[in-house]
């Protein structure tokens, strides 16, 4: 369950900053990338370093330094992959809209 919780909070905050990339405008410049990376990597330190470990030891009445431990290598490891995998389908997906403006009427 606390990891469930972690993950909903991560796709939150990534959820909040999507707005902020253009993305569906067809711009997705390199400012925006990091931008991106910056949130995910915030959003998975929190949600896996913080939020599942403490639920982890609420909840269940695990050990703290194995549940710390676990937190610390699904955040590298989440940050990485959505990193990589994330910033690539969203240049992808953005060079699938059309750009504002791109369109005009015929007479």
């Amino acid at each position: 369950m606390s990891w469930v919780i972690a993950s909903g909070f991560t796709c939150f905050i990534i959820g909040l900053v999507y707005p902020k990339l253009k993305v569906d405008e067809d711009i997705f410049t390199g400012k925006d990338m990091v931008l991106f990376n910056v949130y995910q990597i915030i959003a998975n330190a929190i949600a896996w370093i913080i939020i599942a470990p403490v639920l982890d030891i609420v909840i269940y009445a695990e050990s703290p330094s194995l549940v710390f431990t676990q937190g610390v290598v699904a955040a590298i490891s989440n940050a990485v992959s959505a990193g990589v995998i994330g910033t690539v389908l969203l240049k992808l997906y953005s060079g699938t809209r059309a750009s504002k403006g791109s369109l005009s009427k015929e007479e």
